[in-house]
């Protein structure tokens, strides 16, 4: 540290550069950049412009009110402008209701729209980056700049300032020349006077309706963007922003649409940064006729005898060229699109309208199930991700419960019942959990026995609930083996239901070639929850399952007889393998103690979860969208073929978060043993030489076979084992399946199966994140510049291998390892079947030989 010290005193510090830069953030970071203008703020959280908007809050439906600004950002607004203004209620308490929610469902910087500075202080701290007030200007000289300006920089606010002072005859700068005098005054009182950086500051050059008549506003639409040309010149470094959809009130609808387009693209020629517009109301200016556009140039720059009458005659009779909101569509329309978009807002309402028309099961196999049809025709064709498809079902769940207590008792209407179950010494449910949702929300009643369901607990379950078809989940190989056990367990209790099996240790072949020949009844594999599905429904319907049944007896019996080589532990020889080296000097571990771990902060694990597995495997995004994600490339995402639905599941999983940070609670334990080879076996000492316990490890049967036990230093009689390896277990599991269980009862799909997700993708970025720490105490840190992405391609030196996969297949294994490290403490136990529980766990044998890969030893190619 002294010698660190006295060289510091010898350098000066780096000087950091100065950007001049507009920056505005929610959780997600927006940078206002020429390139990028116009940045779009959504108008419809506004109960001044936005009727329906205004109506839900009044009812106090908060939560669909905010699905009004995720539609906003889903429609590409990257602001949502708040404003909850109505005289005739609180304020101040409908802004903190809505914001607790608009938070929940949008990423975005928040553009905090009110005149009271009470209001305005209590909405900054729901805030979660740097907001932007919207607005402060002249009208009462400073008085506004002086109550408000201090909020900001407390808070570390922009502002929006418009161009009005206390000018009793023009008051608001409707001429260039009065919008560039007004702006250039507040210019110098906020900056010299206040302090305020000029990148905080958006001007508003106000916007005036046209088509109103009104002689004073006649060329005013000129006179705007001619302003903004004016001060971006004049201050260059302060931003412009224009609330554009007042330039076409009382306009026919269709010609608001084009006029705002039109309008917007000149004013974005001039230098306007920010657009205040309604997102899903937006015409592509590109896509609008010439005719058209010309008939809308005119009214703005007030060309031809009468210009408004010329442009509302031509849009009287138009339609909207947009796709057609739901609330424009039929009853019966309306309805599936509801499930199509997995959304609530309005939902209930219509499902009102709904009963007075049809009874509830008409409307439920009706309308809502052919949403449910069309949202799994659209994952099928690659159209529809699984976290779209769960939000679906978050809609149908709500649909089903608002109408369930207008139904008859004897109402069931089912496509038939399922008992689901993840086989006997597997604790996996994710999967089986998806499939529970997907199914109970297309018209199944599904019994979900659980994990580790062994056979007769089964037949006991499908003796009681008579079902229509049962379901089994299982992970690993030994699961797969189980399913096999199961099959025949069934067999011969003379049950003979339809079976459908998935997992990922499972395959169409060894369904075929094991399951299907262990069971008397019908069996098919699903390879995912929406296979599930269509299996499920061809099996109810008796034309279409015998169809389905000719179908797999034709591959079946085509398809070449595998015989399913079951994994062997036994080993293939005991030769050390020559094309490892045999190691002369070996890192050393600072020490041989057992060590816990269990305040490790889990953002730090967060930054090792590999992006691929969390929004990838288990939330259904495409690689390409998952890589940008991460990149930060937002212009790119939003661009991309379902961008702004991977930037929706990345808000919602940045929400569950924000949300989960005190729920998950990680925790590991760890040791260094000293370690000896001899043939095939593995012999752990403790410091003083004592052997702890010795594993033989499965060796691959060709020549020069690879063996665990290859990677560390041959055993020498009589000698302390100079040579080391590494066991840990990690867990963040504690509580996770019982909070996503009843969020699921909760009808919140996607909540509960991300929860579960990001819970295991912990675990894995633990183990990420200790195996580096480990390397780091043997002697070997990552290099400084290695990449995360490197890491999960396991780019460094040494590996980590797990009981139950391909190197050490050996589930009982495991249980030397729970007895050395005794695990139990940090809450993980070891089932039964050798597996550990909580799911959200890992274990593992961590080696640090430079030539270290991963092998399997007997892979079935069945499996």
């Amino acid at each position: 540290i002294e010698a660190l010290s006295r060289l510091a005193r010898e350098l000066k510090p780096r000087a950091v550069p100065e950007r001049h830069v507009s920056t505005l953030s929610g959780i997600d970071y927006l940078e206002i950049t020429d390139e990028k203008r116009p940045v779009l703020v959504g108008e419809r959280t506004n109960v001044i412009g936005s009727r329906k908007f205004k109506n839900l809050i009044i009812e106090e439906k908060f939560e669909e009110a905010a699905e009004i600004g995720r539609a906003q950002v889903k429609q590409l607004a990257q602001i949502v402008d708040v404003c909850l203004a109505n005289p005739d209620r609180d304020e101040f308490e409908d802004m903190r209701r809505f914001l607790e929610e608009v938070i929940k469902k949008v990423r975005v910087p928040l553009m905090i729209d009110s005149t009271d500075a009470r209001v305005l202080e209590m909405a900054l701290t729901y805030s979660q980056g740097k907001a932007i007030i919207n607005s402060i200007n002249l009208e009462d000289g400073e008085e506004r700049f002086e109550a408000v300006v201090p909020l900001a920089k407390k808070f570390g606010a922009a502002l929006v300032v418009g161009t009005i002072d206390e000018d009793k005859v023009q008051g608001m700068g409707v001429s260039r020349a009065r919008k560039l005098e007004i702006a250039r005054r507040s210019y110098d009182l906020l900056v010299g006077k206040y302090g305020v950086k000029p990148e905080d500051i958006y001007f508003d050059l106000l916007v005036f309706p046209v088509g109103t008549g009104d002689a004073q506003y006649k060329g005013s639409a000129v006179e705007t963007i001619e302003g903004i040309r004016l001060v971006k010149e004049a201050f260059p470094r302060a931003k412009t922003v224009l609330g554009v959809s007042n330039v076409s009130f009382g306009l026919p609808p269709a010609g608001r649409e084009v006029l705002n387009s039109v309008y917007l693209y000149h004013c974005v020629k001039a230098g306007l940064d920010l657009a205040i517009v309604n997102t899903e109301k937006l015409e592509r200016y590109a896509s609008i006729p010439e005719e058209e556009k010309q008939l809308a140039e005119d009214l703005l720059w007030n060309r031809g005898a009468d210009p408004i009458a010329a442009f509302a005659a031509h849009f009287r009779e138009a339609s909207s060229r947009l796709v057609k909101p739901k609330e424009e569509l039929p009853l019966e329309e309306r309805l599936p699109r509801y499930i199509l978009e997995g959304s609530k807002e309005g939902l209930r309402e219509d499902l009102d309208e709904a009963l007075k028309k049809y009874k509830p099961l008409e409307i439920i196999n009706g309308p809502l199930m052919r949403g449910m049809d069309e949202v799994g025709r659209l994952f099928n064709n690659n159209e529809l991700i699984v976290a779209e498809v769960l939000q679906s079902a978050e809609a149908m769940k709500a649909a089903v419960s608002h109408l369930e207590p207008f139904m008859e008792k004897a109402d069931s209407g089912g496509r038939g019942k399922v008992v689901l179950a993840t086989v006997k010494g597997d604790v996996h449910d994710i999967g089986k959990n998806l499939v529970d949702i997907i199914l109970s929300n297309n018209g199944f009643h599904v019994v979900n026995l659980g994990i580790k369901i062994p056979p007769e607990q089964l037949i006991a379950a499908i003796h009681e609930h008579k079902p229509d078809i049962v379901g089994l989940s299982g992970l690993l190989v030994k699961s797969a083996e189980q399913m096999v056990i199961t099959a025949e367990d069934l067999s011969k209790a003379g049950i003979q239901t339809p079976v459908l099996v998935g997992g990922a240790a499972l395959s169409e072949k060894f369904t075929d070639n094991k399951i299907a020949r262990a069971y008397e009844g019908f069996v098919a594999y699903a390879n995912d929850a929406m296979n599930g599905l269509e299996l499920a429904k061809r099996i109810r319907d008796p034309h279409a399952f015998s169809e389905l049944k000719r179908q797999i007896e034709e591959r079946r019996k085509s398809a070449k007889q595998e015989t399913y080589v079951k994994v062997s532990v036994a080993p293939a020889g005991e030769t050390r393998s020559a094309a490892v080296e045999v190691l002369q000097d070996f890192p050393r571990p600072p020490d041989l103690e057992r060590h816990v771990l269990k305040n490790t902060p889990v953002d730090q694990l967060w930054d090792y979860v590999n992006p691929l597995m969390l929004y990838g495997r288990h939330l259904g995004l495409k690689g390409g969208l998952v890589k940008l994600l991460e990149a930060g490339d937002l212009k790119a995402l939003r661009a991309a073929e379902g961008g702004e639905k991977a930037l929706e599941v990345h808000e919602t999983v940045e929400a569950l978060k924000a949300e989960c940070r005190s729920l998950l609670k990680p925790k590991a334990v760890f040791q260094f043993f000293r370690a000896a080879s001899e043939g095939n076996r593995i012999f752990l000492q403790d410091a003083a030489g004592k052997e702890l316990a010795s594993i033989a490890f499965p060796r691959q049967a060709k020549p020069e076979g690879l063996c665990l036990a290859d990677y560390v230093a041959p055993r020498a009689a009589g000698q302390l084992a100079s040579d080391h390896l590494a066991m840990f277990v990690v867990g963040v599991g504690e509580g996770v399946r019982e909070l996503g269980e009843r969020w699921k009862a909760e009808g919140k799909y996607l909540k509960s199966h991300a929860f579960q997700a990001l819970a295991l993708e912990t675990a894995e970025g633990f183990a990420e994140f200790l195996h580096a720490r480990l390397r780091a105490m043997w002697g070997f840190p990552d290099p400084l510049d290695m990449t995360m992405m490197q890491r999960f391609q396991a780019k460094y030196r040494g590996k980590r291998y797990s009981f139950g996969y391909p190197a050490c297949p050996n589930l009982e294994d495991q249980k030397t390892l729970f007895e050395l490290l005794k695990p139990e403490e940090i809450g993980v136990q070891l089932t039964e079947g050798f597996m550990m529980e909580p799911e959200a766990s890992v274990s593992a044998l961590v080696f640090h030989h430079p030539q270290a890969v991963y092998f399997g030893v007997g892979e079935a190619s069945s499996v």
